[in-house]
């Protein structure tokens, strides 16, 4: 369950700095964090897959996780059948 809340709270900061909330919110994301997860918050696993997770919707690059990569832009102008078939 602790690794879901980490996730969670990943997600929920990642999208509050992107969001630009101001620094009042996101301070108090990042005080939620540490009283849940600690001190070393910003190098734990899960909440930087969380973090990840909005930063691919995005399309932004990820924050260090191996083989983490932005995620594939369509091509709008190709037909869908050749997007789905791959020609």
């Amino acid at each position: 369950m602790e690794s879901k809340n980490s996730l969670l709270l990943g997600i929920k900061y990642e999208a509050a700095r992107i969001g630009e909330v101001g620094e009042a919110a996101l301070a108090g994301i990042e005080e939620q964090i540490r009283r849940e997860v600690g001190d070393g918050w910003e190098s734990d696993d899960h909440v930087i897959r969380g973090r990840n997770a909005v930063r691919r919707e995005y399309g932004l690059p990820g924050l260090g996780e191996p083989g983490d990569r932005p995620s594939p832009v369509t091509d709008p102008i190709r037909p869908l059948w050749l997007r789905l078939f791959g020609k």
